[in-house]
């Protein structure tokens, strides 16, 4: 009765462990981990690794004998210390400093890719490697972990370093590793997840995979440099950095906890190992060059490797009765564009290293850092008495919070975006395949001047010519040039070189077109053209001219004011699809008869390069209802001003019902304070935000959202003056019913509507968009 009972886990623990899941690349990620740590320790203890490299050895075929090997020529391990990195659940390295907890980790890791493991160690100077191997079903059989020590010749004394080899692969895992698309697809999770590292690895840190260095994945955001100016005058910048120092706290090494103040560890154990934790929250936020429904957010990093990516935890606020999405609400399509890269050391993650711990006080304090206290909405914030912020997302909300410039007066260049989403996100793929030319952000930015200069009537440029075009002279289209008559006797005078044409490059046309399914290739430089261009003939209004057959290079000109593009059915975007159809068509003509169809090659061709034109159901419906909210909430921007409740009262009964029914459904428990700072009205339905801006033109008009005159009408006659309001009022209307109408009706209505219906309604919510 008085022998001691024994808890030694039983072998097959190890076993168990193989069974939690985690990805491939994560397995092969938790062996990397111990691998940088080593050469952390080494730079900590000053004699750091010349040129550290770790390489990863992949199986490419499905065989018995196939094997995964990680190889680093970090500073290598001495017995003990090697005994004790297998050993389940144990750790020799500093949570708060290091990636790997080897042991644990390490562990599940092997144990989830194969029954044997072995693991060779040696130090600068060692005689030999020195190794021992796990083998799982052995340790099974035998219910011992006791396992051999094994060594193996060492050529170089001077060789240092660490090899991990996971054999007796399972078969679903050689069957996985077989196939080259799953190496490609580890490839690039470990470009992304060790990006931090290897982007800047100032000691020259090298990981392969299979012999091929692996580049990290570079953040393609605009150039930090480029700004606009915020609600409080200062510049936002489309890169903001960074670097938060916050108090220090005590970590005991031997209890892994965290606590505050100067005390002993809490648990009272006599081997607790207290140290004091040095603290930021560092990094920076950002304007991706492309919008996309889900490739943003932000990367919290830990030590260097990426945890989560792209989190969009921090674009919901959290203080309400329930989570409430602040971005992105403005895109139809819900589209965001927010990325940055956040490096917190000392919070904890979970054990599969996929997540940080949200019950960690740390994770809090980031946040507040990051986001700033409040929502992020600035009508909401006030409502819920927050001051202004400077919190880093909080300043980029913003200014960018938009994707598009508002209303007529907007200008894509206060935005930083691309109106050509598409033609955006090609060239992030140029900018992922390393082109050097979409390195920086200057072709993209071309394209927002060329959009601007559309908005503001600067010269004929792609797919919107000039406001007022020159008149042509009469004949232009059918006369040839007259020709000079000579005059008698004059001497002969050498023809003088013609100028150089104006031209203007279209950067939106300009661009490789590649036929989605056939594969034909035209590589195209496109111009807008002066009328006196001599490589475009009088009375021509495009003109697509091969330059060099082997490359298929074109040059495509363009008289962006002829009468032909004078009309809402044909641009120079249908001018040179058209060019290309044919082309395509003559060329299957001869080599492939039967794919040689115009009408396909065509449409193809146009669902390609022309989706922007498209009037897609879903998208008319969010935008129309996006803009009707932003109508709305627009109406408690005059806080103070207005006496809300008598407006919440004045409204018809079914309208004050319909906000009622919709508060108490999103779960808000007061609806006195919604109605008091009038953020009531974004709470209505679409029809009746229509009514009351209909009664109530004075809360809108004159600056207040729109631009348009209205109580500041003055012709020096009242009978004029009210025929001239009720006419904006009329007008203004009349689009709010286009819009309201989108938005009563599903995909499948407007799939059966007209199409003039849907330019029409279309057009009106782009004219409702505010001017201010």
């Amino acid at each position: 009765m008085t022998e001691p009972f024994d808890l030694t886990p039983d072998p097959r623990v190890l076993q168990i462990l193989g069974e939690i899941s985690l990805d491939q690349w994560k397995c092969l990620a938790e062996l990397i981990d111990n691998g940088i740590d080593a050469f952390a320790h080494a730079r900590g203890t000053g004699d750091p690794v010349a040129f550290p490299e770790i390489g990863v050895q992949l199986p490419r075929d499905d065989r018995e004998d196939a094997f995964i090997g990680v190889l680093d020529n970090g500073p290598g391990m001495s017995v003990e210390q090697l005994e004790r990195a297998v050993r389940a659940g144990w750790t020799g390295n500093n949570p708060l400093d290091s990636l790997g907890l080897f042991g644990m980790g390490f562990n599940i890791a092997t144990a989830r890719l194969g029954a044997v493991t072995e693991v060779y160690t040696t130090r600068a100077g060692d005689d030999e490697w020195i190794g021992l191997r796990i083998d799982l079903n052995e340790l099974r059989r035998t219910r011992s972990y006791q396992t051999a020590r094994l060594t193996r010749p060492k050529p170089d004394v001077d060789r240092q370093g660490t090899e991990i080899r996971v054999l007796r692969l399972k078969p679903e895992q050689r069957a996985y590793f077989a196939k080259s698309v799953n190496h490609n697809k580890i490839k690039r999770q470990l470009a992304r997840v060790y990006a931090p590292i290897l982007r800047l690895a100032n000691d020259g840190f090298k990981l392969q995979l299979n012999g091929v260095s692996i580049a990290p994945r570079l953040p393609c955001h605009w150039d930090p440099e480029r700004h606009v100016m915020g609600p409080d005058g200062l510049a936002v910048h489309a890169v903001e950095n960074f670097d938060f120092r916050v108090p220090s706290r005590r970590h005991c090494l031997t209890c892994m906890i965290t606590f505050s103040g100067d005390i002993p560890c809490p648990s009272g154990a006599p081997d607790c190992k207290v140290v004091e934790v040095d603290r930021r929250v560092r990094g920076w936020v950002g304007l991706q060059r492309y919008l996309h429904e889900e490739d943003f957010g932000l990367d919290i990093v830990r030590n260097g490797r990426i945890i989560e990516t792209q989190n969009k935890d921090m674009f919901v606020w959290m203080g309400g009765d329930r989570p409430e999405r602040e971005y992105p609400i403005d895109d139809p399509r819900n589209r965001g564009r927010f990325i940055g890269e956040i490096h917190i050391d000392h919070c904890r993650v979970s054990y599969t290293k996929d997540r940080f711990e949200r019950d960690d006080p740390a994770w809090a304090e980031m946040v507040s850092i990051v986001r700033g206290e409040g929502p992020l909405q600035p009508q909401k914030a006030r409502s819920l008495g927050y001051g202004p912020q400077v919190a880093p997302l909080h300043r980029l909300f913003q200014a960018f919070r938009r994707s598009s410039p508002q209303g007529r007066t907007g200008r894509w260049s206060r935005v930083l975006a691309v109106k050509n989403n598409d033609r955006a996100l090609e060239m992030a793929d140029a900018f992922v395949k390393g082109d050097p030319d979409y390195q920086t952000d200057e072709r993209w930015f071309a394209l927002i001047e060329e959009e601007d200069r559309t908005l503001v009537g600067g010269g004929p440029v792609a797919n919107a010519p000039s406001p007022s075009p020159p008149e042509l002279p009469e004949g232009f289209l059918d006369a040839p040039p007259a020709a000079t008559p000579p005059v008698e006797g004059a001497a002969a005078v050498p023809a003088a070189e013609p100028p150089p044409p104006s031209r203007h490059r279209s950067h939106e046309l300009s661009r490789i077109y590649k036929h989605p399914m056939l594969k034909v290739e035209f590589n195209i430089e496109a111009f807008a053209a002066a009328f006196e261009d001599p490589e475009l003939p009088r009375g021509m209004p495009w003109r697509l001219k091969m330059e060099d057959p082997g490359t298929r290079a074109f040059t495509f000109l363009f008289h962006g004011a002829h009468p032909v593009f004078r009309s809402a059915t044909m641009t120079p975007t249908d001018a040179i699809l058209s060019e290309l159809s044919v082309k395509t068509y003559e060329f299957l003509r001869d080599t492939l008869p039967d794919a040689a169809d115009y009408a396909s090659i065509l449409s193809e061709y146009r669902a390609a390069y022309a989706n922007h034109a498209n009037l897609e159901p879903r998208a008319l419906i969010a935008g129309a209802e996006a803009t009707l909210r932003d109508v709305a909430r627009s109406l408690a921007s005059l806080e103070g001003e207005r006496d809300f409740a008598a407006l919440f009262a004045a409204l018809p009964d079914a309208a004050s019902d319909a906000i009622r029914r919709k508060v108490a459904t999103r779960g808000i428990a007061d609806l006195a304070e919604i109605v008091a700072t009038g953020e009531f009205l974004s709470h209505a339905d679409t029809e009746d935000i229509r009514g009351f801006v209909r009664r109530n033109p004075d809360l809108f008009f004159d600056g207040k959202y729109w631009t348009q005159p209205f109580a500041m009408i003055d012709y020096g006659s009242a009978k004029v003056e009210e025929e001239a309001r009720a006419r904006v009022q009329d007008r203004y209307d009349s689009y709010l019913a286009d819009a309201v109408w989108l938005t009563q009706q599903t995909p499948r209505d407007l799939g059966r509507a007209g199409r003039d219906e849907l330019v029409r309604a279309s057009a009106s919510v782009r004219l409702l968009g505010s001017d201010i």
